[in-house]
């Protein structure tokens, strides 16, 4: 009875974490069919001044030979930007973490009964143990670009 609890409980969790992820890309993929608010617009780049022309025979003056500048930051990559723009990958990976904390649970508690576990079980903890992994790091760079794009 408990093994049907835990792998109903497993296989409702999936299905709802499938559903939301089609959800989540079919409002993506019309928001980018229509043309919907959720499209960002370029912003415009700020023009650089004409360098003046030096004729060949002056020579820099010491006020010319100022040290440079720091050159102004440059703009986020498109990649960073659309990472940036992954707003459900903390919720996903929070929702794996938890869905792969409780079937590690239910697994060490069919290790400690005399019935032995199915292989297919545990080949499915470690495959959502790798999935969480992977949605750690999208989530950590997610972050990492919400930081560099708020910054520019």
């Amino acid at each position: 009875m408990a093994y049907v609890l835990v792998m109903g409980g497993l296989a409702l969790s999936v299905s709802f974490t499938l559903g939301w992820i089609l959800v989540r890309s079919g409002r993506w993929a019309w928001q980018r069919v229509a043309g919907g608010s959720g499209t960002r617009k370029p912003r415009p780049r700020a023009r650089k001044a004409p360098a003046r022309q030096a004729s060949p025979r002056s020579r820099p003056t010491a006020a010319a030979r100022k040290p440079k500048a720091a050159m102004p930051p440059r703009e986020p990559w498109r990649l960073t930007r659309g990472l940036a723009s992954l707003g459900g990958t903390r919720p996903l990976t929070l929702l794996a973490l938890l869905l792969y904390g409780f079937t590690r649970l239910a697994e060490f508690g069919m290790t400690q009964r005399p019935q032995a576990a199915p292989a297919a079980y545990h080949t499915l903890v470690t495959g959502l143990g790798w999935a969480c992994a992977v949605l750690l790091a999208l989530a950590v760079l997610h972050l990492l670009a919400v930081w560099r794009c708020r910054r520019h």
